[in-house]
């Protein structure tokens, strides 16, 4: 059963999802930006009923879905920090990680920090990037756009969705999105990346426009102990697109890791 809680870490309060609490295995579920753990909720839902010895936690960042909005300054690091401290407030001192997006970056900051004994990036950031597109529709047509360039599948780039996408930003999610943006954090180093030595595993769509799979390989050459799988025919988010074909990807490993 995937079981929602929430905890105290410092003055702010980190809503999670979790499941399968006894195993063995630990894993923390990174979303991305203005996502929430909700869009690992197939996923968790498949590794609840088909692996044995994994216990997942998916919390939503600070900013984000049910956690506090604190007043400050947004970055990769900050949230890295607040997971550090949230999973240490849980007695996890080492455990292993999956993020996507921001959440990759997230996950290769705490794999820096000595936290992780394996990750998994799926379509991550934190790389050097030559462009950073728009993840900040003003309307609707912008909206649909980015879209466009996070999901392969026509299902996750309708007009509705668009709409949905302007009302979580209108809701709240506009100051948080531009604090990220506007953050002198824009990046980690390759001289950075290129320390990371945990067994990894990256994970990349195919058809993400978002942060195409030539970034993905590019990352891999940088990381030791890493292999790439990717997924045709998926984007940015193949965890939200096609739960089951993720899952077959990336079973293997976090049973194994």
């Amino acid at each position: 059963m995937i079981i929602r809680r929430t905890t105290r870490v410092g003055k702010n309060t980190i809503s999670y999802a979790e499941c399968c609490e006894h195993e063995e295995k630990t894993w923390l579920l990174i979303h991305g930006l203005a996502g929430s753990s909700a869009n690992w909720l197939k996923f968790m839902e498949l590794v609840e009923r088909r692996l044995n010895g994994v216990h997942v936690i998916a919390p939503d960042l600070l900013g984000h879905g049910a956690s506090s909005t604190p007043t400050v300054s947004y970055s990769a690091s900050m949230e890295a920090e607040a997971l550090s401290e949230f999973m240490s407030s849980l007695g996890y001192d080492s455990f292993s990680v999956m993020g996507n997006s921001l959440g990759g970056w997230i996950a290769m900051l705490l794999a820096l920090k000595g936290h992780v004994g394996s990750q998994v990036l799926v379509d991550s950031g934190g790389m050097p990037l030559s462009v950073i597109p728009c993840l900040d529709p003003s309307d609707e047509d912008e909206a649909r756009a980015l879209l466009a360039r996070i999901f392969s599948t026509p299902q996750w780039r309708t007009q509705e969705m668009a709409s949905k996408l302007m009302q979580a930003r209108n809701r709240g999610m506009k100051n948080v999105i531009r604090s990220f943006l506007s953050s002198q954090e824009r990046f980690m180093s390759w001289s950075d990346i290129s320390k990371i030595n945990v067994p990894t595993l990256l994970v990349w769509g195919s058809d993400d426009r978002l942060i195409p799979v030539e970034l993905g390989r590019l990352l891999s050459s940088r990381i030791k102990r890493s292999r790439m799988i990717i997924l045709n025919g998926l984007g940015h988010e193949p965890m939200l697109e096609d739960p089951e074909a993720f899952f077959l990807a990336v079973s293997g490993w976090i049973r194994y890791w």
